[in-house]
């Protein structure tokens, strides 16, 4: 195919994926993935096709794709720059989920390019240099849910919208671990360079964030086949995934406690002494629940439980007999992020039960 014509066979072959059959076109009007294929069909003289031998080529068709995309987001004009880079690398990645899987690996290497960057600033007191310290593990933390998020935009918008919330909280989360990471940097020349070295990454993951929930609303206006399952709660109010076994630990009686892996015990009748002792000595790898019972005592100590650490269980004797307490403050020059006395990471199926 050669010369002119009146519209752009390779980005109609990228939108078959996304065709709703017997949608009607007055309706489709408005919808976003309606305006990438009116950007496919609009006509002009002066404009040449997409040559079949020679799909390489870029096309003006598809930064209209990008520039429709675009326009949710905040920063569009870091968001147009990002992906027509890559899409001149290969025009057949204009579809909508493929602009956001090239968004969210755009915010993940900017990361580790801060990351590179902000290892060469000067530290000159102890607090910088305890703040580059916590910046360091947000930013692995945050590093890990892009790579999910990657992983989880799926081959096509059907998968995609099943797994909208799971990257609405991952992006969410990265967007809170950079802002922790220059929050935590006294205020002075340092805070504002790791402010100006953090401010592509930070655009970058709020424009993913952004794709993500237009991409969602369009699809909950014409929804695909089992697009949406949702995770429902059941009658007994607990989520409809839950396994039956997590189900009976939660919903059991004060009775009907899970047999423990290991036992803490301030008085020395159990395992440990303490409960970061017990964190510390799980098993790297473990099938099924790792539970902990902490028995009745006042444990002070600060916990942190890590990424690393899944399917945890834990349960005490009461919220007034197993008491866990720490007294650690901004106040004594500790970290305002290592201040918590119980800290949890975003980890897979924690479980921790209240008990009377």
């Amino acid at each position: 195919m050669e010369g002119k014509c009146k519209y752009n066979m390779a980005v109609l072959e990228n939108l078959k994926a996304t065709e709703l059959a017997g949608t009607a076109v007055s309706v489709l009007e408005f919808s976003p993935l309606s305006l990438i294929k009116r950007a496919a069909l609009e006509t002009t003289e002066d404009q040449p096709c997409l040559s079949l031998q020679n799909p390489q080529k870029p096309i003006s068709h598809v930064a209209r794709v990008i520039k429709t995309v675009c326009n949710a987001t905040t920063y569009q004009e870091t968001c147009q720059n990002t992906l027509e880079k890559e899409v001149e690398k290969d025009p057949s990645s204009a579809q909508p989920k493929d602009l956001l899987r090239i968004a969210i690996k755009a915010a993940d290497e900017e990361i580790e390019k801060v990351l590179k960057k902000a290892s060469s600033f000067k530290f000159d007191g102890p607090r910088e240099k305890a703040a580059f310290e916590d910046c360091l593990q947000l930013v692995e933390n945050a590093k890990e849910e892009l790579k999910d998020s990657i992983a989880r935009v799926g081959d096509d918008l059907g998968k995609l919208a099943k797994n909208a919330p799971d990257l609405n909280n991952w992006l969410s989360a990265v967007i809170s671990y950079q802002q922790t990471c220059i929050d935590g940097f006294p205020e002075g020349r340092l805070k504002s360079d790791m402010d100006k070295t953090f401010k592509t990454a930070k655009e970058l993951t709020s424009n993913s964030l952004a794709m993500v929930s237009s991409l969602t609303s369009f699809m909950k206006t014409f929804p695909f086949p089992g697009a949406f399952s949702r995770r429902l709660l059941a009658k007994d109010g607990l989520p409809g995934w839950m396994s039956h076994e997590d189900r009976r630990i939660l919903k059991g009686d004060n009775k009907d406690k899970p047999t423990p892996n290991v036992t803490v015990a301030k008085d020395g009748s159990g395992d440990f002494k303490t409960i970061s002792e017990a964190l510390t000595a799980m098993p790297a790898k473990y099938e099924g629940r790792y539970v902990i019972f902490v028995k009745q005592g006042i444990y002070d100590e600060t916990v942190t439980v890590t990424k690393k650490m899944a399917n945890i269980t834990m349960y005490g004797d009461g919220s007034q007999k197993t008491i866990v307490t720490g007294n650690k403050n901004f106040a004594d020059g500790v970290q305002t992020f290592r201040t918590a006395t119980f800290g949890i990471a975003l980890l897979s199926d924690y479980l921790a039960k209240h008990t009377i």
